[in-house]
């Protein structure tokens, strides 16, 4: 009989040598200290120990708890296929009105629309003639928008390696975003709002660029004060170092955007020694600029200044007729040679319309520049693109040999390399991350994709970890108290039986938590409730199976044969009212979300090990139990 019962004995001892190993880690952790912590973090180790721990859920570790909402507005205006300052003042107008609670951005615009008289065929015909069939278009479109901007947020965050985030919307235009022991806030912040609009543009060359310049100037000029201007330029400046703008000379270091682009004549009005305040009334727009090697630039304290004008609408309506605009450095550099301190902006003239978007992009890989490069050891982002990009890319590189091109991302130029050669392969690279973390969370974001619609942070919450102190204090109490009655009342009712039954449940307990370190599922207090549930219904299995046994036992069966003909008589009982549970438990992982999902997978794994172990832990034990010869009587 022994030798029949030895597969079963090494099922077992497999299983709980599995079992220790996947629960090693996690009790290793938790009796680490802080020091032993930053100790494996700085050789590196601590991150393999963290992917086999149980994670904890936001109730819990603590973490982000933020709201975003979609820019509806934005979108609207980019969906147009015209635009104009007509539909621009409505879409601001209804993005006014809709801040307000309880107003609907559509239902606004809509009344604003029919108030103008304006047709909206004339900027929307793809999706209508009527009014009313643009505006169930454009209502469509926007929830296909929040859709598809829950799937990207769900792309990303999965990527940067946050445990169990939950991510749903919330009304209409809103999603709630959870992020369970988040550390770097900020990266998360700039994850998830970053619209990832990728786009390569071509640089207008040095004379039109100049001559652009020349241009605003005499524009600003007639529709300007010069008190307004020293206002602007004063608004920018960092008071704790900076003189006061009007004191700036020429001889600071810098060149004048005429001597950068190679004219032999200062423009006028171009700050000198002598120049003093009329250097706003001559050259409002130029007076702001300084000389970078190989572009403009702008000095920070002046950065608002120049956003304040290029925002004007004369200012745009030049540039507008000119197919251009200017568009900023991602970052602000240092420059070695300027007496005056601070770091500057590049501001670059691009043309208006982009050669290329980040939807052809098929790859991308955060990498260190190779050796022999201009950014060699330096953090890179690596692109390949799809083969209509390709064609593309090798077409506009092919046609502005010598030229620049600026890689634009959310607005702001990265980098403005010169196209040396045809590029037919459909591969570049981004440069001028400061560290590889930014370059890695680029490449996540291209990757998973731009956002349809911009989205912006209306709520932000740090869930503190003292809560969740708090809470697993009392769940495990919980655990704890409720585990040691079941014990007892087991080992009462059912004598030895109930020494096997409660071996079974301690079994059971062990093997649910392997199995959430195997799984790196994330607790929660939901799962901590699915546990003690599972406390429960895993002991029912042993008390039908015991009831069973004891009716065959009244009816003078031997305790071999009580127990067989109880296990049989059992099994289709517990089959049927766990099969049940585990449906249910499937279900609410399915069409749950965060702590739903945390508490059915508990649920699930527990009723399923509590099966293993009433079905076939437990009556391995009787077995040998009843092995033994001259048994006649068993204490159930």
């Amino acid at each position: 009989m022994q030798s029949n019962l030895t597969p079963r004995y090494l099922i077992i001892g497999v299983i709980l040598a599995w079992a220790i190993y996947a629960l090693l880690p996690t009790w290793q952790y938790q009796n680490m200290t802080d020091d032993e912590k930053e100790e494996l973090r700085t050789a590196g180790e601590l991150e393999q120990i963290e992917s086999r721990i149980i994670r904890q859920g936001l109730d819990l570790k603590g973490g982000m708890y933020i709201v975003l909402e979609a820019d509806i507005p934005t979108l609207m205006s980019n969906l147009a296929d015209m635009k104009d300052d007509r539909l621009e003042g409505i879409l601001a107008s209804a993005k006014e009105k809709s801040t307000l609670p309880d107003v609907d951005f559509f239902t606004v615009f809509e009344q604003d629309v029919k108030a103008d008289g304006i047709k909206l065929s004339r900027y929307y015909h793809q999706y209508g003639a009527s009014l009313d069939d643009i505006m169930t278009a454009l209502k469509d479109e926007a929830d296909d928008a929040i859709n598809r901007v829950l799937e990207i947020l769900q792309n990303r965050v999965d990527q940067f390696g946050v445990a169990e985030p939950t991510i749903q919307k919330q009304g209409k235009h809103r999603i709630v975003v959870e992020l369970a022991g988040i550390q770097d806030s900020k990266r998360a912040r700039a994850l998830l709002q970053s619209t990832a609009l990728l786009e390569f543009y071509l640089v207008k060359n040095a004379a039109v660029t100049n001559e652009m310049i020349a241009q605003l100037d005499d524009v600003l000029k007639e529709t300007t004060d010069v008190d307004e201007l020293k206002e602007l330029a004063e608004a920018g400046q960092t008071k704790a170092e900076e003189k006061p703008f009007e004191e700036a000379k020429e001889d600071d270091g810098t060149k004048t955007v005429a001597e950068l682009f190679g004219e032999t004549d200062p423009m006028p009005g171009k700050a000198t020694e002598d120049a003093g305040a009329d250097i706003f009334a001559e050259a409002p727009f130029s007076s702001l600029l300084a000389a970078l090697p190989g572009d403009m630039g702008v000095p920070e304290k002046n950065v608002y200044a120049i956003k304040k004008l290029l925002d004007k609408p004369e200012v745009q309506s030049k540039l507008k007729n000119a197919n251009g605009q200017f568009v900023f450095s991602n970052d602000a550099e240092a420059f070695t040679g300027t007496t005056v301190p601070g770091k500057f902006y590049r501001l670059y003239y691009l043309e208006k319309t982009p050669e290329l978007t980040g939807g052809v992009v098929d790859k991308a890989r955060a990498d260190l520049g190779t050796i022999g490069s201009g950014s060699a050891g330096q953090p890179v982002v690596s692109l390949s693109m799809n083969s209509d990009g390709s064609r593309t890319w090798a077409r506009v590189t092919g046609a502005n040999v010598g030229q620049r091109i600026a890689i634009v991302l959310d607005k702001k130029v990265h980098m403005a390399p010169s196209i040396r050669e045809k590029i037919p392969s459909g591969k570049t690279q981004i440069e001028g991350f400061a560290s590889m973390n930014e370059a890695k969370d680029l490449a996540i974001i291209l990757r998973a994709g731009a956002l349809p619609a911009p989205v912006k942070i209306i709520e932000e919450r740090i869930v503190g970890p003292s809560l969740g102190a708090d809470s697993i204090a009392q769940g495990t109490q919980a655990i704890i108290f409720g585990l040691a009655l079941v014990l007892v009342f087991m080992l009462v009712y059912y004598k030895m039986a109930g020494i096997v039954a409660d071996f079974a449940l301690i079994w059971n307990i062990l093997l649910v938590l392997a199995v959430l370190a195997s799984l790196q599922a994330t607790l929660t207090l939901p799962g901590i409730a699915g546990l003690i549930l599972t406390v429960g219904m895993s002991i029912d299995a042993n008390v039908i199976i015991f009831e069973r046994i004891r009716e065959e036992l009244r009816k003078g069966k031997t305790p071999k044969a009580a127990i067989d003909a109880g296990y049989d008589r059992a099994l289709t009982t517990i089959i049927d009212a766990n099969v049940t549970t585990l449906i249910a438990s499937l279900v609410l992982y399915q069409f749950g979300t965060g702590p739903i999902k945390g508490f059915a997978t508990v649920l699930f794994w527990g009723i399923l090990i509590s099966m293993f172990t009433a079905l076939f832990i437990t009556r391995t034990i009787f077995n040998a139990y009843t092995s033994r010869k001259g048994l006649s009587t068993l204490s159930i």
